[in-house]
């Protein structure tokens, strides 16, 4: 143990943290029983384990660290940060709790907007950024919104942020973009020139020709092939290409696409190519340019949602340049011929468009045979199209039966969204109800998309108990939806107020604030602990703990016949942690290590 006073060993563990020595910052933070009830030791553990890479441990000891400090948004922040390395779900709901609790949280600020960004979603990411611009005065969230405030169109704004919060210094990529999208195309191309002598970034040529195709196209046209021969970079013969395609010269599109190809053969790039091929009136050549392009990304089966643009766009050049009445010979040994989801679905599909809906269905089965969450939620859309709900239901609740990923689990409810609009989830109940379930197990990880997914559910779920006459589970439903929603409120206030209208007895279905106090007491005392779907060594510790009450690790290293106590308790904390009961807590260190206090029913 290393002798000293509390703060000199605090002072020594900040140390080693900061001088990379992280398992002896632990070691020193632990050795000490004194340190045991400091938050900030705590803290400085978790900080460590997170350096080390070793997220599960992080996370066990912040959620911990959460029960006994729900209130604190510094430990939900931290906890988003673990999870997000990690590369888990809940970082994203963990930031908006932090977020929630504290609205001038920087760090939940900066990472909860960037989530939103990611997305593509601006709008939802600009009160962030508005919000935490001024309050950091870091030049890089005032960037930030300024880019979330072109990619909404607000340009004039855009500046004013550059003057107010950048002094009109830096930026310049976005001032440029910000005059551009405002209008002041002359000024913006006078700009990007400048800059591009200044630095000769070639982002800057790419934005001056862009502003002066603006206001001048034929200078633009003019311009390019001089800037290309001083500055080929493929960024910019790709604009001359679109350029030249937009005014029609596709010869000359083409030959500038050639030497883009030669530069980088993207597979997006080669497919303009196809197309520019196709509208210089050379069909055979395009048909073949399409028909290598997919057997090359076939052969490479490694980005399946590049193929399926592909795909698409050779099913529309075929329909466009072919008098076609039914899928071509050529599609099918080109396309169907290989066993992969997207190749069935889409041969699937394109039956469907030319009406031979029962070769179509037999396609998209083979789809979700091969794969059940892919092939099975376009078997389930086709289904749905058909009218054949009940076996739409049947396939949709084996899938929702298998996904485990949250992402998977909300692509699930789109699907049954989508026959929302002709109210075919009313022939789906168990469906719906399954999603509840699911989702509502997962509540505390969602993100804000995905909470709007899972009010949408329950607004299918509320309608569907209206016109049933069931307006006890109508009104339970609309509650609860709304509570989740930011999007739909209007929609559930609706369903709501014909709900009373219909309503010949109102009885409340939320208990007073007392009465569900005293129930919850009763119900904590009575109810048994739900299954957390623990392994032999975790029942045989809760077992332990709760006959003995306290233990140490010592103890425990004979009950469990292993010396990873600690890797089992944490497990059993975090599980615990799940399912939003408390099991275990640590009290420090003993004489025989760690102790561990049983807190549960």
């Amino acid at each position: 143990m290393i002798e000293g006073s509390p703060a000199s060993w605090r002072k020594e563990a900040f140390a080693l943290y900061e001088a990379g020595k992280y398992r002896d910052s632990i070691e020193c933070c632990t050795s000490h029983p004194d340190g045991a009830d400091d938050p900030s030791v705590a803290v400085l553990i978790v900080t460590n384990y997170f350096a080390l890479g070793d997220y599960d441990e992080a996370e066990v000891r912040l959620r911990d660290l959460i029960t006994h400090s729900p209130d604190s948004s510094y430990y939900y922040s931290f906890l988003g940060k673990v999870l997000d390395a990690a590369g888990k779900e809940g970082g994203v709901a963990a930031y908006a709790t932090a977020v929630q609790l504290d609205p001038e949280n920087e760090e939940a600020l900066r990472a909860y907007a960037a989530h939103f960004t990611g997305l593509g979603d601006h709008l939802a990411a600009l009160p962030l950024l508005s919000a935490l611009a001024p309050l950091s005065k870091k030049s890089d969230d005032a960037v930030a919104l300024m880019r979330c405030l072109i990619a909404t169109g607000d340009g004039e704004e855009a500046l004013e942020v550059h003057g107010s919060l950048l002094g009109g210094e830096g930026a310049k990529t976005e001032y440029i973009d910000a005059l551009i999208i405002d209008g002041r195309y002359h000024e913006a191309a006078e700009a990007a020139l400048a800059a591009y002598h200044s630095c000769h970034d070639a982002g800057f040529l790419r934005q001056h020709l862009a502003a002066l195709a603006a206001y001048d196209r034929p200078a633009a046209l003019h311009l390019f092939p001089t800037v290309l021969r001083k500055c080929p970079d493929d960024d910019l013969v790709l604009d001359y290409v679109l350029l030249l395609k937009s005014e029609h010269r596709y010869l000359e599109a083409l030959e500038a696409c050639k030497r883009l190809i030669e530069m980088k053969p993207d597979p997006i790039h080669q497919l303009v190519a196809c197309e520019l091929v196709a509208a210089s009136g050379e069909k055979d050549l395009a048909q073949q340019g399409y028909e290598d392009l997919i057997r090359e990304e076939i052969a490479q089966g490694n980005d399946l949602e590049t193929l399926s643009v592909i795909i698409e766009a050779y099913e529309g050049f075929l329909k466009k340049s072919r008098p076609l009445t039914t899928v071509p010979d050529c599609y099918l040994s080109v396309v169907s011929e290989d066993p992969n989801v997207v190749s069935l679905a889409r041969t699937g599909w394109f039956y469907v468009s030319f009406g031979e809906e029962k070769k179509g269905r037999e396609w998209l089965y083979r789809a979700y045979r091969l794969d059940f969450l892919n092939g099975g939620i376009e078997y389930a859309r086709f289904l749905a199209g058909e009218g054949d709900l009940r076996e739409c239901e049947k396939v949709l609740l084996y899938v929702l039966t298998h996904v485990k990923k949250t992402g998977d689990l909300v692509r699930v409810a789109e699907t049954v969204l989508e026959a929302e609009a002709e109210r075919g989830w009313q022939r789906m109940p168990r469906l719906v109800d399954r999603l509840i379930t699911r989702f509502s197990a997962e509540v505390a990880t969602l993100g804000p998309e995905d909470l709007e997914v899972f009010a949408r559910i329950y607004l299918c779920a509320a309608e569907g108990a209206l016109e049933a006459g069931e307006y006890v589970r109508c009104k339970g439903c609309a509650l609860h939806g709304l509570d989740l929603t930011r999007a739909h409120t209007h929609e559930f206030f609706e369903v709501i107020s014909q709900c009373k209208k219909a309503t010949v007895a109102e009885r409340p279905i939320l208990s007073p604030e007392g009465a569900g106090a005293a129930r919850a007491t009763r119900e904590e005392e009575h109810d048994e602990l739900p299954d957390l779907g623990l392994d032999e060594r975790e029942t045989a510790l809760v077992a332990f703990l709760k006959q003995h009450r306290e233990s140490n690790e010592a103890d425990l290293r004979k009950v469990l016949g292993t010396r990873r106590v600690s890797g089992v308790v944490n497990r059993l904390i975090k599980k615990a942690n799940e399912a939003g009961v408390s099991l275990i807590e640590k009290q420090g260190m003993g004489e025989h290590g760690e102790i561990y206090v049983y807190c549960g029913k």
